[in-house]
């Protein structure tokens, strides 16, 4: 079996053990890799009701069967945790050259178990695999660890760490690679919490393809439909993410002020051109990550100051979300977010829940330690990202676990200004004019999540995909309407995650599910069809709902905040609309197959899907 390198590290931190096991065949049967991979794992070796923070949490490093071969954005790794934001799974993806580099190296997967005494990384070089001392790196910010283990090792080593807020386990922290970020849900304080400072990895060998003629024909095709998609190929690939700002606030999807509108009156300053042609204060350069043809990265400085990658979540979180129309200022609180380890886009939904919080009278100065933060208070939402990401102060330390938690602590009927599912920061879309993304956001296993998936581009952007037999537009309004269709994107997009190749190859329904299938049948020489690839990618959420529902979660669960249900949309094509949360449920769990009440697949379903003895595990 080819693409795959049949070798998984497993680290004991506790003890300092390192052992090379092959590959779970079953896991790859089952689930393909990636993600799926990592799920297989907490649900056969995590006690499913565990405390995230403690030694029974396990956080893999998973890379997929085409991760470092020359498909399109095959530069993907999933880390799998249990997360600290939620409560639920933890699944976050990360490109840049890491997940390739592993690959290189021999590894498919790395496993880290238990809880170290003291601060170390992971060092690997091919066969050579070392636990090292990371007192010295303890205490650095995301990029000066970088730069010091690069000096230290060499620069071709590829280099995965977190900053302070990992250390000081912010629920908000992720995990920097290169500018790149396994961003959602936590994964950063887990490894804050296990004392895993940064993994260092270099390898020297190659993916192998079992059919290489009929994998260049089919990379050819993906190459083909990547390039013949015009608002890929032509805004995104010119501009990077920022390229939908306009396009989403036209169509009113736009998050402002916390989700009190939907259209961002201050859009123009911040559209792209603006920022690429202010070139007395910005320099912008592209970027990419390992075999991408669409280099969506676009980094950015400001005089000395390395902002980093400004994408469309960032932008939007700190932008129209906060009220705030000035690159500056949303450049320093990218810059903050970076250097210290932070999702982007739980900063920004959580300085937004804070301005609205603050202009509501819940909160006052002292919370706030002095910051006036008003909507359009630049300066004070980058100065409070800033003291988040340190835990700093009182605003510091309330705000650095993500609006939810601070909500909780807030009390006094705080909880309605947190624009959360499952304790997760809902991301740049407004659900209110996408029925889809309501569904999304609502039922994603990991939380608020935008990847899983980003339905806007049918129902609110009015694309068609005959090859997932959508084959005319869909209604972004109507809640009623069969959400069959739903199904088959989100598992189309989940399967990205367990082959490892980016989620732009999806999200304008540019690499087809038949391409998908021919590329990973030509890597690994087990023949597959799409509809196989679907089908794994439902075991995944299956398996994610099975956990979750062990851990508690149940549909009271899968819904918005209630500002969606009872605040009518106020401007653009969604304008007095309101999202039907019970019924879109209603009709994506007769999709699903799934349990009404119990929001996982009923015992049908999951016999049909092979996985009998996961139901007959759960405890109902």
């Amino acid at each position: 079996m080819k693409g795959y390198k049949n070798c998984v590290l497993r680290v004991d931190l506790s003890t300092g053990r390192i052992n090379k096991e092959p590959l779970n065949q079953t896991y790859i049967k089952q689930y393909l890799g990636g993600e799926g991979y990592g799920i297989a794992l907490l649900w056969d070796e995590m006690l499913h009701d565990a405390e995230v923070f403690s030694s029974e949490n396990i956080l893999s490093f998973n890379t997929g069967p085409l991760t470092g071969t020359p498909t399109p954005s095959a530069s993907r790794t999933s880390v799998v945790f249990m997360s600290p934001l939620t409560n639920t799974i933890g699944a976050a993806n990360m490109g840049s050259h890491f997940g390739a580099e592993l690959k290189f190296a021999g590894y498919d997967s790395v496993i880290f178990t238990d809880v170290a005494k003291d601060p170390v990384y992971l060092f690997i070089d091919d066969d050579k695999v070392e636990l090292r001392p990371a007192d010295h790196l303890w205490g650095l910010d995301t990029r000066e660890t970088t730069e010091k283990l690069k000096e230290a090792l060499g620069a071709d080593f590829k280099i995965s760490c977190i900053g302070q807020a990992g250390e000081l386990l912010s629920k908000l922290a992720c995990i920097f690679s290169d500018d790149c970020f396994a961003g959602r849900g936590g994964a950063g304080a887990v490894m804050g919490h296990k004392r895993l400072k940064a993994i260092a990895v270099r390898g020297s060998g190659a993916v192998e393809v079992a059919d290489k003629d009929t994998f260049l024909e089919f990379n050819k095709t993906a190459i083909q439909e990547l390039r013949s998609e015009v608002y890929t190929w032509g805004p995104v690939h010119g501009y990077g993410t920022p390229a939908w700002l306009g396009g989403v606030n036209e169509y009113g999807l736009m998050p402002t002020r916390n989700f009190q509108s939907n259209v961002f009156e201050g859009m123009d300053p911040l559209m792209p051109h603006n920022l690429w042609n202010d070139t007395e204060k910005f320099t912008v350069r592209r970027r990419a990550c390992y075999a991408c043809q669409l280099g969506c990265h676009k980094y950015v400085t400001m005089g000395e100051v390395e902002v980093g990658e400004l994408e469309y979540e960032t932008i939007a979180a700190f932008g129209p979300r906060c009220g705030v129309n000035d690159y500056p200022s949303i450049a320093m609180a990218n810059y903050y977010a970076t250097l210290y380890g932070i999702d982007t886009i739980s900063a920004g939904a959580t300085v937004s829940a804070a301005m609205e919080l603050f202009e509501e009278g819940v909160i006052g100065e002292k919370e706030t330690d002095g910051l006036e933060l008003k909507f359009g208070n630049g300066e004070a939402m980058a100065e409070l990202v800033r003291r988040m990401g340190l835990r700093e102060g009182i605003s510091g330390d309330l705000f650095a676990d993500g609006s939810w938690h601070a909500v909780k602590r807030i009390g006094q009927e705080a909880e309605k200004f947190a624009m959360t599912v499952k304790g997760m920061e809902i991301s740049a879309t407004d659900p209110r004019g996408s029925s889809s993304m309501s569904i999304a956001f609502g039922t994603s296993e990991r939380g608020a999540c935008h990847m899983r998936p980003y339905a806007a581009t049918i129902d609110g952007f009015g694309y068609i995909f005959p090859d997932l037999d959508i084959h005319e537009p869909k209604n972004p309004f109507d809640d009623n309407e069969s959400k069959v269709w739903l199904k088959a994107v989100k598992e189309y997009f989940v399967v990205t995650n367990l082959i490892g190749i980016c989620d732009f190859n999806v999200i304008n329904t540019e690499m087809h599910p038949t391409t998908m299938a021919g590329l990973y049948s030509a890597v690994t020489g087990i023949e597959t069809d799409k509809l196989e690839l679907l089908r794994k990618a439902e075991r995944v959420i299956a398996l994610e709902r099975a956990l979750n529902y062990e851990r508690g979660f149940r549909r009271v669960d899968d819904k918005l905040p209630k500002r969606f249900m009872q605040e009518p949309a106020k401007a653009g094509p969604p304008a007095g609309r309101v999202v039907d949360m019970e019924t879109a449920l209603d009709r994506f769990y007769e999709a699903c197959g799934f349990d009404p009440e119990k929001a996982i697949p009923t015992r049908e379903t999951f016999e049909k899907l092979g996985m009998g003895d996961v139901f007959r595990q759960l405890k109902l």
